[in-house]
């Protein structure tokens, strides 16, 4: 009876423990459900009401959206417009350094002229020279009087015939030298004829230049005006979009917090539901608990006693056999490892040199170029009026029925950008097309971030921008080294001898033309009716490398199919 009552206080005890451990659970379980479930619980006309206005303010948030949406396309489309009139200086400045180069060639074909025709002048001059020679030489010589010669006992025969002789060979010579004479200012005559027509030639070529001059200012004065109008309106929609958009984030704001006010009165409900479940099914899990628990003890203890035989006999077995299998799979580890660590370190050093290589030519390609193109923001003629060099490029190759002339007198050819890139790609010319076209990226790539500067860059990099008195300046792009549109394809392409006007529209007109919709990375992306808008470099997977325009900086963004041209260009 006593060990019976003593095993029964002791049962009682711990059961007693047992419901004290599972109230404190329960117990805390409820104060943490408690802590949890505090949210307001709306009735459900206030339910409904937040419904009914969750409606309506989504059909004010349409609005809105249409509005941000239409104010975005007329800001994309001034932009283009805006992009286009800095292109249209480009083009006016392009020109006038072409038309700098003619006038340049004419002036030089002047010196050529002029030089030959002081050559006969000086010619001519030794031939007058010759022939008076030869004609006081034949008056002396028929002017000895023959009674003279007689008396002196000298007029022999012998001596007349030799007089005769010497006569007939000076008339030989006289003639020949008024022949020469002759020839000589007939080419006179031509070669004055010649440089009349070689002035006349630099003159007009030099009043091209003027009104080329004249027109790339005009160009910027008129686009200045514009792209101040364009900028004011630019910033009123600017304006009108950030002011829906706070009106759509407001709407947006208030139905969401009426949706989470629902949300969080729905969860509590779910909660509360989910509690008294729980605490319903802990009491009847706790006794199938206890009850699996002490079966569960025996099976284990048994499935313990014989795996451990079992894995006693095992272990041992496999010690040996996972030992060896150890040492070779770490002798084979060691070997693999020198061997990829030295492949790798090869790979490395090839590629490294393969870089460094291709860097080396790209620059090389790039400095040729920009040696054989003007300062494409300049006004001023880059030619020194004494100068002889003949160093003259044209970024657009055009008909000149007047360069013959030229031609005749060996005046040094205008080399057009197809002459400067057969030069400057033959230093790249051992890169594939892929390494190519990841030059041309990675060069462009390495300026994201730089500023964008109206009429900046060049095939060396950033330069100074153009100082129009107006929008550019309002940015400060004259302050700034960065690049326009035309200005980074320009630098990218240097890289691998691929000389390129900077103006897009004469960019367009290079390469090989192909539909947008087959684009590959390094392919360029026109924006404009004839491509006078924009140009971007595909980057793949629907990106692409710009600088959009003043007050930005160089960047990667998504395609925009709206307003581009009918073709992109590929180049490589």
């Amino acid at each position: 009876m006593t060990i019976r009552s003593s095993m029964s206080s002791r049962t009682t005890t711990k059961v007693m423990r047992g419901l004290i451990a599972s109230g404190l659970s329960i117990a805390c379980l409820g104060a943490t459900s408690t802590v949890v479930a505090e949210p307001a619980n709306p009735s459900d006309t206030e339910i409904a009401s937040a419904d009914s206005q969750v409606g309506v303010a989504q059909g004010e948030v349409s609005k809105l959206v249409a509005s941000v949406s239409n104010s975005d396309s007329e800001i994309a489309a001034l932009e283009l417009e805006m992009g286009g009139l800095r292109e249209a200086v480009n083009k006016a400045l392009v020109d006038l350094h072409d038309a700098q180069s003619s006038a340049e060639r004419a002036r030089q074909g002047v010196t050529v002229a002029r030089k030959k025709l002081d050559d006969i002048q000086a010619e001519i001059l030794k031939a007058q020279k010759t022939l008076d020679e030869i004609s006081r030489s034949a008056y002396r010589q028929g002017a000895v009087p023959s009674g003279v010669a007689g008396v002196s006992g000298k007029a022999t025969s012998e001596e007349a015939l030799d007089r005769q002789t010497y006569l007939r060979t000076n008339a030989q010579k006289q003639r020949e030298a008024v022949d020469a004479l002759d020839r000589l200012r007939t080419e006179q005559a031509n070669e004055e004829s010649r440089l009349r027509e070689v002035k006349n030639l630099a003159e007009k070529r030099e009043s091209e230049a003027e009104s080329a001059k004249a027109s790339a200012q005009q160009a910027i004065d008129s686009s200045n005006s514009k792209l101040e109008e364009n900028l004011r309106k630019r910033a009123e929609l600017i304006s009108k979009r950030e002011e829906a958009q706070r009106g759509l984030d407001s709407a947006r704001g208030n139905a969401d917090s009426l949706r989470q006010q629902r949300s969080e009165y729905e969860e509590y409900k779910r909660a509360e539901e989910a509690r008294k479940k729980a605490e319903a099914e802990a009491a009847a899990a706790e006794k199938a608990r206890q009850e699996a628990e002490a079966a569960r003890k025996a099976k284990e203890e048994a499935a313990r006693i014989a795996a451990e035989a079992a894995r006693k006999a095992a272990d041992e077995a496999a010690r040996k056999v996972a030992a060896e299998k150890a040492e070779k799979a770490r002798q084979d580890a060691e070997k693999a490892a020198e061997a990829a660590q030295a492949q790798a370190e090869a790979e490395r050093q090839a590629s490294e040199n393969r870089r460094s290589t291709a860097n080396d030519s790209a620059r090389a390609a790039a400095a040729l170029i920009e040696a054989a193109t003007p300062n494409h923001a300049s006004l001023d003629d880059p030619y020194d009026s004494n100068s002889q060099d003949g160093n003259y490029i044209a970024a657009v190759e055009k008909e000149d029925n007047d360069s013959s002339i030229l031609d005749d007198l060996d005046v040094a050819q205008v080399d057009s950008m197809e002459d400067v890139s057969k030069k400057a790609s033959a230093l790249v010319e051992n890169a594939s097309r892929s390494e190519k076209i990841e030059i041309v990226i990675s060069r462009a790539m390495a300026y994201i971030g730089t500023p964008y500067a109206w009429g900046g860059g060049n095939a060396s990099g950033p330069t100074q921008g153009i100082r129009d008195g107006g929008v550019a300046d309002s940015f400060g792009d004259f302050n700034k080294i960065g690049f326009d549109c035309s200005g980074l394809t320009l630098y990218a392409f240097a890289g691998v001898g691929i000389a390129l006007p900077h103006y897009t529209g004469y960019q367009y007109q290079k390469g090989t033309k192909v539909d947008p919709s087959n684009m590959q990375r390094g392919d360029l992306i026109f924006y404009g009716p004839n491509a006078e808008y924009h140009v971007a470099i595909y980057l793949g997977d629907g990106t692409m490398l710009e600088a959009p325009q003043s007050g930005s900086s160089v960047k990667v963004s998504p395609v925009r199919w709206s307003g581009m041209s009918p073709y992109a260009v590929r180049l490589i």
